[in-house]
């Protein structure tokens, strides 16, 4: 069993992804890359989910264009990068 809530981190790149799925993992964070739902659909075609439990401000890093907190079939943002 998952410890922690599930997110679902969207990217402004692929390779933005690519990065933060092998971070998290390297920090023992279970995480796959996965597309992206069409209910929050972006520019990037793959997003990554993972479980975390803790300040997600700890996770944050450039690429990432939001993060959304995953409870059944809904999405709810917890993080936008503001331009």
């Amino acid at each position: 069993m998952e410890s922690g809530e599930l997110y679902f981190a969207i990217f402004f790149t692929t390779s933005g992804a690519i990065r933060f799925n092998r971070f998290l993992r390297n920090n023992t964070i279970a995480a796959e890359i996965k597309p992206v739902p069409r209910n929050i659909s972006t520019s990037c075609a793959v997003g990554v989910e993972f479980y975390y439990k803790g300040d997600l401000s700890m996770l944050l890093i450039q690429d990432i264009k939001q993060i959304y907190n995953i409870k059944g079939n809904q999405y709810s943002l917890k993080y936008a990068k503001s331009h």
